[in-house]
């Protein structure tokens, strides 16, 4: 196995790169005295002695009391699997950490406090990126109008959510889609890009979407019964003809 690959996988376990190379020559020699190791492994003579110090207090390098002093690896298999071990414990008190984080913050409260948000982003790819985490965050249904043609992939992330109700007005379409029977939907002419997320999360477009534009604004009205309940009776009227 190259060497590079060897000393890029120990820093991967959070050794120093000195103590990669180190540990990866002495891999080769499995005994040897430190101006050897520093020429072989490229590390300053002026730090091997540091380098092997810290891979000893590690458990991984023995001390060999001869004229000259050498340094012995120990087994290579039980090296790598006390790092492993190692970072696995890192990894699993940093999600520890990460779990205390969000069970203990307020971004939830500093999100309900405010409801209403316009934002802009810069092209139809973020928008729909956008849509598709708002659509997610619906429990029993979605009614919108849209052109299903340039929404689709938004609504892609609930199209598998079989416990949601989607009906979608949608401008006619011009190409094949693959539509869940959970998901219904009606061709007619409008010119609008909103979306009523159980009856009362209004998200809708500020620009008119037909054609490209520069910037998109688009405004989400978390709890906006009002808006909603017209919405959804424009919907119906449509729905009807």
């Amino acid at each position: 196995m190259k060497d590079n690959y060897l000393v890029s996988l120990l820093k991967e376990l959070n050794l120093t790169e000195y103590e990669a190379k180190a540990l990866v020559t002495l891999f080769k020699f499995s005994e040897s005295d430190a101006p050897t190791i520093s020429r072989n492994s490229e590390i300053p003579k002026t730090r091997i002695y540091d380098v092997l110090d810290r891979l000893k207090d590690k458990g991984f390098v023995l001390e060999v009391y001869k004229s000259p002093k050498t340094y012995k690896i120990v087994n290579p298999e039980e090296i790598f699997k006390g790092l492993l071990d190692l970072k696995q414990n890192e990894l699993l008190n940093l999600s520890k950490k990460v779990d205390d984080v969000i069970l203990n913050s307020t971004w939830s409260s500093y999100a309900n406090s405010n409801p209403e948000k316009v934002l802009q982003v810069n092209n139809i790819k973020d928008y729909n990126k956008f849509l598709s985490q708002e659509f997610e965050t619906a429990e029993k249904e979605i009614h919108g109008f849209t052109n299903l043609d340039e929404r689709i992939d938004s609504l892609k992330s609930v199209f598998t959510n079989k416990n949601l109700s989607i009906n979608i007005l949608t401008n006619p379409v011009t190409k094949i889609h693959e539509i869940p029977k959970h998901v219904t939907i009606q061709e007619t002419n409008h010119s609008m890009d909103a979306f009523v997320l159980d009856k009362k999360k209004v998200i809708m477009a500020l620009n008119d979407l037909s054609s490209p534009k520069k910037a998109y604004n688009l405004t989400v009205l978390e709890n906006n019964p009002t808006l909603a309940n017209a919405l959804l009776s424009h919907f119906k009227d449509y729905w009807k003809k």
